[in-house]
């Protein structure tokens, strides 16, 4: 990404209503593995950014260790500011097992253009032990495309049956596969529409914006 998304991005992800909200879904979903298995998780997060989703599983009862990964240096010296056992890779180059995490997370890492989606995939799964999750997510609909995924440096939006082919191509099963959140839909292909009648390609600086509490608190609630 822009370095100013990564800025942005640890400035605002402990409140801003889309981090808090993924986070929360990513939160519910491990506790209920931690469950099925019966022993607290040892989780690698494949692209951790600055590491929010790290911190936020730090103090869990049912976590046992996580680590992760990522390319970017501001990223990483974000992450490893908040004490994260962070090492420098790119998703396309991780060691391919053998598995020891009993889940893998993806938090829109394949969505970017330097990822190599097959390449990354492959190798996130690698590291799950026999049974392991991957649990991720990324940007869909190819028709929302819009000028922040300029900024981030998006390279695909993907609908679920390519995304099904990958996880299948990879040696996965796919458990489920759908959208959390399409009610946005309508909201985001109405300002992509709108971007493109300006001259948003020459904006400076991240457009990852909090908005009035009241609206945060909201949209919180909503997804």
């Amino acid at each position: 990404m822009q370095e100013s998304e990564y800025h942005a991005m640890a400035a605002l992800e402990e409140r801003h209503w889309w981090y808090r909200s993924l986070r929360s879904r990513v939160l519910a979903r491990l506790e209920a593995e931690a469950g099925r298995l019966g022993r607290p998780l040892e989780v690698f997060d494949a692209g951790c950014g600055t590491g929010g989703l790290l911190l936020a599983l730090r103090d869990q009862p049912w976590i046992a260790a996580a680590s992760g990964c990522d390319a970017h240096p501001v990223a990483l010296a974000y992450a490893r500011s908040r004490g994260l056992t962070v090492t420098e890779a790119s998703v396309n180059d991780l060691e391919i097992g053998p598995g020891r995490f009993d889940v893998v997370l993806s938090m829109d890492v394949i969505y970017h253009r330097d990822v190599r989606p097959a390449a990354a995939m492959a190798a996130m799964a690698s590291r799950l032990r026999s049974g392991g999750l991957l649990l991720l997510n990324t940007a869909a609909m190819p028709c929302l495309w819009r000028d922040h995924d300029r900024r981030v440096m998006g390279g695909r939006r993907l609908l679920p049956d390519p995304l099904g082919r990958l996880a299948a191509d990879a040696g996965l099963k796919v458990e489920h596969l759908g959208y959390w959140n399409s009610w946005l839909t309508p909201v985001l292909w109405l300002q992509g529409r709108l971007e493109a009648l300006g001259s948003s390609e020459t904006a400076q600086g991240s457009d990852v914006q909090l908005p009035p509490p009241w609206l945060n608190r909201a949209l919180v609630m909503l997804l």
